[in-house]
């Protein structure tokens, strides 16, 4: 049973017709078909568009607060294009089992490993990982541990331990020395505690078509997480990558919009400039954080064009 704002459901699929008839936007979910993998003894719902056993499969991780079929638009013409995807909604997040808004980013990278070996499983070994937002920075946190993967594909990344990543939130100031109190001992104690969302991440600033603002879809959007631990918050402050940037070798691809108020454009290429593996980075003009929902049909070009070429020279 799902209940939003205004209307009760029995399914996620019926909710999501609900909003595809009365917002306008197209029933892309119809093309997908639900699965489960097991992670740390929770199942987690995963989204599958299956275009052929024998090609490659992007893994897809979104972004903090919400699920994978938020990107619904973009994972079908994926598809489309000739890959099979495989999206995640990762432990407390969208259809999946866990604590709402509780996780640390070892949890996460576990379920996408498990997710790695669903796709794998199901499909070939030919696997890209694909993340918007937190979900690019996971990507790109399994890049330094997961060699199995061909590549990733990040919107937006972080070095999780770097002094710059306090810029990254709404109160850059007061995320600095909270990040030192929730880091040692006061952290431990209240771990389990929950903060809303809102104040971790300036929402109001993205706008999202058919609903405003990112703020306004979560408070409507019953799948949504609305607050996110002060555990989650202690590992969003201090997780380390598996290796040093420089020693990545499987090839990365990072873009973003250059008016995204969530990730400054010098931050992403001071990571950028770090790599020495095959790599590319593209900032799109006049575009938001949003630009995965928002400019779907703008950007699909360019990634199609990059695992084009990973999969040309990587016939496995």
């Amino acid at each position: 049973m799902i209940a939003s704002k205004s209307k009760t459901f029995e399914t996620a699929t019926g909710y999501f017709d609900y909003m595809a008839e009365t917002l306008g936007y197209p029933p892309y979910h119809h093309y997908f078909e639900s699965d489960t993998v097991m992670s740390d003894g929770l199942k987690l719902h995963l989204d599958v568009f299956e275009f052929d056993k024998k090609a490659p499969t992007i893994v897809f991780i979104p972004g903090t607060a919400i699920y994978a079929l938020c990107y619904a638009e973009m994972l079908y013409k994926l598809g489309q294009a000739g890959f099979n995807v495989v999206g995640l909604d990762p432990r407390g997040h969208g259809q999946s089992e866990g604590v709402r808004g509780d996780y640390t980013i070892s949890e996460l990278m576990d379920d996408i490993e498990n997710t790695i070996d669903y796709a794998i499983g199901r499909f070939n070994k030919k696997v890209t990982l694909m993340g918007s937002s937190q979900g690019g920075i996971l990507a790109f946190y399994m890049a330094a541990r997961d060699e199995r993967i061909d590549a990733v594909i990040c919107q937006n990344f972080a070095d999780l331990t770097g002094e710059e990543t306090t810029q990254l939130t709404r109160h850059p100031r007061l995320f600095k020395y909270m990040r030192m109190i929730i880091g040692g001992k006061a952290g431990e104690l209240i771990s389990n505690a929950m903060i809303p969302m809102s104040a971790y991440i300036d929402m109001e600033s993205i706008p999202v078509r058919y609903f405003g603002n990112i703020r306004q879809f979560i408070e409507n959007d019953p799948l949504a997480v609305k607050n996110i631990s002060v555990r989650a918050l202690q590992s969003l402050g201090h997780t380390a990558l598996d290796k040093p940037i420089s020693l990545i070798r499987v090839p990365v691809m990072v873009f973003q919009g250059d008016k995204d108020t969530i990730f400054p454009v010098s931050y992403t290429k001071g990571i950028y400039d770090k790599l020495a593996c095959r790599k590319r980075m593209i900032v799109y003009p006049n575009m938001s954080h949003a630009l995965m929902s928002e400019n779907v049909d703008d950007i699909l070009p360019d990634i199609v064009e990059w695992l084009t070429d990973i999969y040309r020279v990587n016939k496995k």
